[in-house]
């Protein structure tokens, strides 16, 4: 509540206003980021989703019982590790002078330039790489409870794989996803690490700006609307979302 009231007080004179909401928007670098964090968000949870799925399908259906755990603690086991020592890692192999240009240069004799990290696409990929275990987690706990005898009565009458998926696998995993997909977006929009040591922050997301202006000019009322706008991206985000799940329930 502290934080809600701070972004009504103008600094200067401590009065109620909307001002500091007027001056975000006013302010090219503040409602660049804006939109930035919303694009960064969207990307992250669309390609999660395109990978997610699949790989939550093999590992649920494809991959014999006595494997799934093995195969599910495949999946979790990178993130165990301190997210700094993962992002160092990334860095190491994605730099110009990285792992990956290294063996390009050894197979090919070329020398290449990937221009990859530091940019946009380096934050999508790193905060990519956690939704989509994410994501998988979740659809997996949905998939792994699927009546098995509604995917033989598919069998049964005639249906093949795609009819599967889209009448039986993906509504009843429907909740796993829709869950996956929003957890997913809170931490795409609030990160401030992934767009900072693999991104550059060279063109800066909110949660970047937001923590630049308390170390910089310590302005706590503009921060605090910053943290105000990343709370109703991710309501107005999230709720209905989540309102789709009580649909799907009620439906089934």
């Amino acid at each position: 509540m502290h934080t809600l009231r701070l972004s009504f007080i103008d600094a200067d004179t401590g009065i109620y206003t909307l001002n500091n909401y007027f001056a975000f928007f006013s302010k090219d670098i503040f409602y660049d980021s804006f939109f930035r964090t919303l694009k960064l968000s969207f990307f992250v949870i669309i390609i999660s989703v395109i990978l997610a799925f699949p790989l939550a399908y093999f590992i649920c259906f494809v991959v014999k019982k006595k494997f799934r755990t093995l195969a599910l603690l495949i999946l979790v086991a990178p993130f165990w590790t301190s997210f700094t020592i993962r992002a160092f890692s990334w860095q190491l192999i994605l730099s110009d002078k990285g792992l990956i240009t290294w063996f390009i240069k050894l197979v090919t004799d070329y020398d290449v330039k990937l221009n990859f990290l530091y940019s946009m696409k380096a934050s999508v990929f790193g905060l990519t790489l956690f939704g989509v275990m994410l994501i998988t987690l979740l659809l997996f706990n949905s998939m792994i409870t699927i009546d098995k005898r509604l995917l033989e009565a598919n069998s049964d009458l005639g249906g093949n794989k795609f009819t599967e998926i889209k009448n039986i696998i993906l509504p009843l995993s429907l909740p796993g996803l829709i869950i996956g997909s929003v957890l997913t977006f809170i931490i795409a929009v609030g990160d401030y690490a992934v767009p900072t040591l693999l991104g550059g922050g060279f063109k800066p997301v909110l949660a970047q700006l937001m923590l630049s202006t308390i170390k910089g000019t310590f302005d706590l009322n503009t921060a605090a609307t910053m943290a105000i706008l990343l709370v109703m991206i991710i309501i107005v985000a999230s709720v209905p979302l989540l309102s789709l799940i009580k649909q799907v329930r009620f439906e089934r």
